[in-house]
């Protein structure tokens, strides 16, 4: 027996279907999260002594940083802000807006897997499939820092990212929000609005901080 059916039998009772919409969905985010050597030679050679300073921003406005391939394309336009604001070139108010126009690209992109209004049904099977032993715990604690229970069309998605990342044994959130938090809190709220107003609502709402 090769180690791909021993994952198919333990980890998926041996449905086949399950398993292989989970590789392509697998693959297609392996190709998604690769780096292209254009962004990375332009994010290297573009003022590389603002590049903390903008990575510090993205963070703390978005609550997370994001993978380097939904940042480094962006980067370089944000560190020109922040020189030009630094070196007295631009107001505060003007740095804000064109910092926050270039922060919330940044939040798009790293969206750009969960504008569909209908995820695959297969995804809705995993979440109520594992939903034991992490699945309550994950739904409460998104649903004290929101202040209301997300509906599950909103949810799905974040709650799965925090259960895998509850489920390791390295790791111990605490109570008040962490990075993990704030991306599962910053795609429940995208979603809520894309529903509301669509893409370009969605697109142009406020950052949560």
């Amino acid at each position: 027996m090769n180690i791909w059916q021993n994952v198919i039998d333990q980890r998926y009772s041996g449905d086949t279907e399950e398993f292989q919409k989970d590789f392509d969905l697998a693959v297609l985010e392996g190709h998604l999260y690769a780096i292209s050597w254009d962004d990375l030679n332009k994010a290297s050679n573009t003022l590389p002594h603002f590049a903390q300073k903008g990575r510090e921003l993205i963070e703390s406005r978005l609550g997370y940083l994001p993978h380097d391939c939904v940042t480094l394309p962006f980067e370089p336009r944000l560190r020109m802000h922040v020189r030009a604001y630094e070196y007295g070139l631009i107001s505060e108010f003007e740095f804000e807006q064109q910092a926050n126009t270039v922060l919330k690209e940044i939040r798009n992109q790293d969206m750009r897997l969960n504008t569909c209004l209908t995820y695959d049904p297969h995804i809705y099977r995993k979440y109520y499939d594992t939903f034991v032993p992490y699945g309550y715990a994950v739904r409460e604690r998104l649903s004290n820092f929101l202040g209301y229970i997300p509906d599950l069309k909103h949810s799905v998605v974040a709650e799965l990212w925090l259960r895998d990342l509850v489920g390791r044994d390295d790791i111990r959130l605490p109570d008040w929000p962490t990075p993990a938090d704030f991306k599962a809190i910053t795609l429940i709220r995208y979603r809520e609005i894309l529903f509301e107003q669509g893409q370009t609502g969605a697109d142009l709402s406020q950052l949560l901080r």
